[in-house]
């Protein structure tokens, strides 16, 4: 082989799932084919002692054990004949084979396998001399290897077929999961380019466009031009509020403010934009405190999203429906046999009116619940003791290492 000729790599190995996949087939045909061919060995036991074995051995004179050594082997040579049977086929790969190709394959090693089978049983001293036994005998024995060993194949390939169309759902599963992430990460992208366009580029014209306004008015008020002036400023006004209300709370619903850091201080800022008279405050578990703080381990950006914005409508819901004063978000995280998968719980409480009804309507949450319930969790609005309204969120989620 010259210096540049590219060395063949061969085939590529087979992951350790797939060697077993390929192997249960298999295990299936010599289960049910060995079961078969036992069965068949004592069914041919007890043939021979009705076709007139079991009698001739005892008027050989033969003692108990003998009689029972005949019995033993008529047993021990129909069992040899099935495990040749068996081993014969499978040597031969049939389950790679069409069908026809299949019973023929079962029909040649029974047919070969027969041969010394019958020779064995003649050669016992008990055996009936009848010819009609001797053709029974080896006739049922072909009919029950090509019976016995085909049914063993027919096993494998439903198996193989079933664990064929499982794996290709789980494939299928896998590559839905996969779709389904590429279109969050790609939403979660668009929300944030969005957000900076409002909360940046936006924002900073308004700014400059408010502040030419601003200069304009003083030009006017140094020419004497009051009434201009003061209408310039109104705008200049209305224009400041519409920047730190309506495109700061238009940006905030696109991406909430705070996301990045977590969900804790996304959830801190959200309370701290509500008005001065309402009581509001987040109280963290221990197990979430000592989550985030091992290693900066965070709940992903679309589990993290779905949290914030359910607090978000739930305290909205507080304040509006319920006419709630104090508001209450606690917030923990609870284990799972897998120590990278958790569950967030979160449980919003107010001093309001509560729903009226014992399964209230969702309403706007509704949608929140469908996005919880999309990530296996789960959404429950009720009463809390003190008889205010409590939003009671769940929602498994994998940590990220990454943040």
């Amino acid at each position: 082989m010259s210096a540049g000729t590219a060395r063949d790599p061969g085939p590529a190995p087979q992951e350790p799932g797939a060697v077993l996949r390929a192997r249960e087939p298999t295990r299936v045909a010599i289960l049910v084919s060995g079961t078969n061919f036992v069965l068949y060995s004592l069914v041919s036991l007890a043939g021979w002692a009705g076709w007139g074995g079991l009698q001739a051995a005892i008027t050989h004179e033969r003692s108990v054990v003998g009689v029972t050594i005949d019995g033993v082997v008529v047993l021990l040579v129909n069992l040899a004949f099935g495990a040749v049977v068996i081993a014969g086929t499978l040597a031969l790969h049939p389950l790679s084979r069409p069908w026809p190709a299949r019973v023929l394959v079962v029909f040649c090693v029974a047919a070969v396998a027969s041969v010394p089978r019958i020779l064995a049983l003649a050669a016992l001293s008990s055996t009936p001399s009848s010819g009609a036994y001797v053709v029974a005998v080896g006739t049922l024995g072909l009919l029950a290897g090509v019976v016995g060993m085909s049914a063993g194949l027919l096993s494998a390939s439903l198996v193989d077929r079933a664990r064929t169309e499982q794996h290709r759902r789980e494939e299928e599963a896998r590559r839905a999961a996969r779709a389904v992430e590429e279109l969050q990460d790609e939403e979660i992208r668009v929300r944030r380019h969005v957000f900076d366009q409002l909360h940046g580029t936006l924002q900073f014209h308004l700014v400059t466009v408010t502040a030419g306004l601003d200069r304009v008015a003083e030009q006017l008020q140094d020419a004497g031009d009051a009434a201009r002036a003061a209408d310039l400023r109104h705008w200049a006004e209305t224009l400041e509020e519409i920047r730190e209300q309506d495109v700061r709370s238009l940006s905030h619903s696109v991406f909430p403010s705070g996301a990045d850091l977590g969900t804790q201080q996304a959830i801190q800022l959200l309370l701290r934009r509500l008005p001065p008279q309402i009581d509001a405050s987040i109280e963290l578990g221990d197990n979430y405190r000592r989550l985030v703080s091992h290693d900066g381990l965070r709940m992903p950006m679309a589990e993290r999203l779905v949290v914030i914005y359910t607090v978000e409508e739930a305290v909205t819901n507080a304040l509006k429906h319920g006419r709630a004063s104090t508001v209450r978000v606690r917030a923990d995280a609870e284990p799972t046999d897998d120590p990278d998968r958790w569950v967030f719980v979160t449980q919003v409480d107010d001093d309001g009116t509560g729903p009226a009804q014992p399964v209230p309507a969702l309403h706007g949450l509704r949608r929140h619940r469908e996005r919880a319930e999309h990530r296996g969790g789960s959404l429950e609005l009720g009463v809390n003791p003190s008889g205010g309204g409590r939003l009671s969120l769940r929602l498994p989620f994998t940590v990220d290492p990454d943040g």
